[in-house]
């Protein structure tokens, strides 16, 4: 009741006005579907970027062989039409496009994980474009490639109470907006020649640190705190003028409850993210996601910064194939400026029970529920 105690006291303290899209890292299909949660129920490899100290949680072996997304803004029929309709030639064919909001996002990820120990790689593209000004029209154009080798390992301090901690080497690609002029982009062809406008690269060191427990109650309570980046994460300039911007420290606190029925999973989590930054409004700070699995299919909902979040998976051996509807939201507070987005990925897994018995995906999920 103590970590509850101390997450509603930060969700509460005062707040100022915020005008950026949060920050977060690399963050799976899956929690996107959920509201953002991620952190009290991540059981797999990707808990060495999530939260490390779930590794505690592994059994057996779990081999994230590959895991791919793509996606980014929904557009409208009126936004489709307007982008087929450009002409690199005729400056007046961008006229539509003016306010409309370009987003693209690519991510990758792989990893293995060993009860109490993980390791993994990620590496996270996003691209944002917005035309603007028309009397000299001009993209203002967002980009930012992060990729992170991370190692990480958790210890038990209790009964199913792990502490964890995660060391991770990141390099960062661009990290900042830049005017692009409309002969620019006309002339870059591809996003690949958007891309290469940014010349800033760096490289630095990370630290997570974690506490998760597991209560034994009905529900199957966890909860779980996680600070990532601690003390924030800079960068060596490695290319261009100057070195990318850090990445900035994240407290997260959450909290799941779980129910394992014959044929039938559930588990609903909420949690609160950036608690560190007072000026971010609570709005944007909550997560709430829910999960219903029943072999071969999940289905997931949750409320991501005020809005609603849908998501779909498909299990089939050891392949999985994922889908989410979410919003970020890119104002001050909740229900200021909505960017609605959707992601679909393919990820590869294989898994070994404590017995190092091969199951495939459902298998492997179920098993890690039924051991909470």
């Amino acid at each position: 009741m103590g970590l509850i105690y101390v997450v509603l006291v930060i969700l509460l303290s005062p707040v100022v006005g915020h005008t950026q899209e949060l920050y977060e890292p690399f963050r799976g299909i899956r929690s996107l579907g959920m509201g953002g949660v991620v952190i009290s129920i991540v059981n797999d490899a990707e808990a060495v970027f999530h939260n490390p100290a779930a590794l505690g949680r592994v059994e057996g072996l779990n081999i994230h062989l590959l895991e791919l997304g793509l996606g980014g803004r929904m557009l409208s029929p009126e936004d489709l039409a307007a982008i087929e309709g450009i002409d690199s030639d005729d400056p007046s064919t961008y006229n539509d496009l003016f306010g409309t909001r370009l987003n693209f996002k690519a991510n990758g990820a792989l990893g293995l994980a060993l009860p109490y120990f993980g390791v993994g790689y990620y590496t996270d593209y996003d691209l944002s474009l917005e035309l603007h000004n028309p009397g000299y029209p001009e993209f203002t154009t967002y980009f930012k490639n992060d990729s992170a080798v991370s190692i990480g390992a958790a210890y038990p301090v209790g009964p199913k109470s792990y502490i964890g901690m995660a060391l991770k080497r990141m390099t960062r690609w661009g990290g900042e907006t830049q005017e692009l002029g409309l002969t620019t982009v006309a002339n870059a062809g591809d996003i690949q020649g958007v891309m290469d406008e940014f010349e800033n690269k760096g490289q630095g060191y990370g630290i997570d640190l974690a506490l998760l427990t597991e209560v034994p109650a009905p529900l199957s309570p966890v909860l779980t705190v996680v600070w990532q980046d601690v003390g924030s994460t800079a960068f060596t300039k490695t290319g261009g003028a100057d070195a990318p911007p850090h990445v900035p420290q994240n407290l997260s606190a959450g909290v799941s409850l779980g129910l394992d029925l014959p044929g039938l999973d559930w588990v609903f989590a909420m949690e609160g993210r950036h608690l560190l930054e007072p000026e971010v409004q609570i709005g944007k700070k909550v997560h709430i996601g829910t999960e219903i699995s029943i072999p071969f299919l999940d289905l997931r909902a949750g409320i991501n910064q005020g809005y609603m979040t849908y998501g779909v998976g498909f299990d089939f051996l050891i392949f999985r194939l994922d889908a989410a509807s979410y919003t970020e939201e890119l104002g001050i507070y909740p229900g200021q400026t909505a960017d609605n987005r959707v992601m679909i990925g393919l990820s590869i897994d294989l898994g070994f029970d404590a017995n190092f018995n091969f199951t495939d995906n459902s298998g492997k999920k179920r098993k890690l529920k039924q051991r909470r």
